[in-house]
Order: structure tokens, then C-alpha cells, then sequence
């Protein structure tokens, strides 16, 4: 009778920790990716941002910063005093520090979400630092191209790439100069992957083709290796936070020219890892 209670007992241990491992599985993560400008114009500024997020009801904040330097020096998320940000803000020094203002103000109201970060330090050096010498060296090399361009050195293919280049970027400014869903929309989404998918081949065609621009070659092509390396680290540390934290809510913040990347290369991992995409207003994206 005992060895009969004792295989009766074993029996709800094991279909206990059955079911709970089922449900385990079940639990299905929702992640939204978030596209956004790190400048503030009139349309968009920190509070815009603030009041997507809080509406998502995140338990994961993802934000595109590296993990060590600036809030994420120790490791962990590290407010900065109250009385810094609001010395930055009436000096002017934070009005374009978008995603952090947004963070801050967040994290006043829900101290208990979690906030990570997800972008990689290139040679140990800040997120920030390198954001500023790729911005320098694309404005000069954009000038330099255009100069190549009205000069005739481009053949006449390469030019015709330009040109289009030139019009998908003028479609997607005014667009990131409206509010922040419309950042977001799959049309804008696919303006940014089609002007991305003809940079990388493009700059790269032109820096070896056009003598005035050859001075440039090893700087662009170090700009897209970080850049793909970026791209690539943020749809890894994504995943990583889909696997630990089942059945959770994670919002992921990055600047707009990386989301088509990460829906691209997460979306054919959704049955696998079990998750959604869900877009800027919680409702799941279309990706038929």
C-alpha cells in the first residue's frame, strides 16, 4: 500500500511538472519594435515618445544604448539625478536626447519595468562618440558626392542609382519630420529598406569607381561594418530577451533605420521562439 501512495505521488510530481513545462511553452512574448529619430522637432519630442510606451504597458524596455557607458556604465540601468536633468533641460543641453529624457520620466512613474540595453560598444568606445563620427563623416561625404555627381564623374548607371537614392530620402525626411507613428507605418518602413539596400551597395560601388571620392573608402567602408554589426547585435540581444523573459511584453527602442532590419531577421522566428511582432499601437504587424 505504501509503494502504491509513493508511485501515486510520483505520478502528480511528474504530470506536475508536465503541465507546468507546457505552460511554460505556451506563454507567447509580445515585442514591439519601436522606431524613432533622435532629434526633437515640433510634431515629436520625449513626451511623445513617453506616451506611446506608457500605452504599450511594457514589462522589458530595450533602449539603443550600449552597456557600458553613459546610464549603463555599472551594468545596470543608473538614473542620472533629478537635479542634472533638469539643470540639462533649461540649459538646452538634453532637448534632442530623445529616447534618454523619455527613459528617465518612464522610469520615475514605473521604477519596477526593467530597462536594458541592446546596442553594441564598437571597440569599447561609446555608442554615442561613434553615433557622432559617422553623422560628421556622412554629411561630408554626402557633400563630396554631390560635387561628384554634378561633375559628371559618376557613370551614367551610378547616377541613375543616386537619383533614386536621393528621392527615397526625400520621401522618408518628410516623413520623419511628422509624429512618431508615422515613423512607423510599413510604408515608411519600406521607403528606409529600399534607400538601406541601395547604400550598401551603392557607397561602396561609388567609393571605388569615382576618384574624388576613393579618399573615403576605408572610412565607409568601416561605417557599414559597424552599422551591420549593430543591426545584427540588437536582433541577437532581442532574442535573448525573448528566451528569459516568456510571456512578457518587450519594447524595443531603436532609431528608425534599424527596425526593417529587425523585423526582417525576427519575424521568420516567431513560431520557433514563440512571440509576436506587434506594432507602435499593440496590434500585430502584418508580414504576409
Amino acid at each position: 500500500m505504501q509503494i502504491h501512495q509513493k508511485g501515486i505521488w510520483a505520478f502528480l510530481v511528474l504530470l506536475c511538472a508536465s503541465l507546468s513545462a507546457r505552460s511554460q511553452d505556451s506563454l507567447v512574448t509580445d515585442v514591439i519594435l519601436i522606431g524613432t529619430k533622435h532629434t526633437a522637432h515640433a510634431g515629436y519630442h520625449s513626451d511623445s515618445l513617453l506616451k506611446v510606451v506608457v500605452n504599450l504597458k511594457p514589462n522589458i524596455i530595450l533602449i539603443e544604448q550600449d552597456s557600458v557607458s553613459g546610464i549603463f556604465k555599472t551594468g545596470q540601468f543608473k538614473p542620472i539625478p533629478r537635479w542634472i536633468k533638469y539643470l540639462s533641460r533649461i540649459t538646452g543641453w538634453s532637448k534632442n536626447e530623445i529616447e534618454g529624457n523619455m527613459i528617465h520620466k518612464f522610469h520615475r512613474a514605473f521604477p519596477n519595468v526593467i530597462i536594458k540595453p541592446f546596442d553594441v560598444a564598437l571597440n569599447g568606445h561609446e555608442r554615442d562618440k561613434n553615433r557622432k563620427e559617422f553623422i560628421q563623416l556622412e554629411k561630408v561625404f554626402e557633400v563630396a558626392m554631390s560635387k561628384a555627381y554634378v561633375n559628371k564623374e559618376m557613370s551614367q548607371y551610378r547616377a541613375n542609382v543616386h537619383l533614386t537614392r536621393e528621392e527615397l530620402h526625400t520621401q522618408m525626411s518628410k516623413r520623419m519630420y511628422s509624429i512618431l507613428q508615422e515613423f512607423n507605418t510599413d510604408s515608411t518602413t519600406e521607403i528606409i529598406r529600399q534607400r538601406k539596400t541601395l547604400e550598401e551597395s551603392h557607397f561602396k560601388a561609388l567609393v571605388d569607381s569615382v576618384p574624388s571620392l576613393q579618399p573615403f573608402s576605408k572610412r565607409v567602408y568601416q561605417m557599414f561594418d559597424n552599422w551591420q554589426l549593430r543591426d545584427k547585435v540588437m536582433v541577437q540581444q532581442i532574442q535573448r530577451y525573448i528566451l528569459a523573459y516568456p510571456g512578457k511584453r518587450i519594447v524595443a527602442i531603436s532609431g528608425a533605420f534599424h527596425r526593417f532590419y529587425q523585423i526582417d531577421h525576427l519575424a521568420p522566428k516567431r513560431e520557433e521562439m514563440n512571440f509576436r511582432l506587434l506594432d507602435i499601437n499593440g496590434k500585430e504587424l502584418n508580414l504576409n
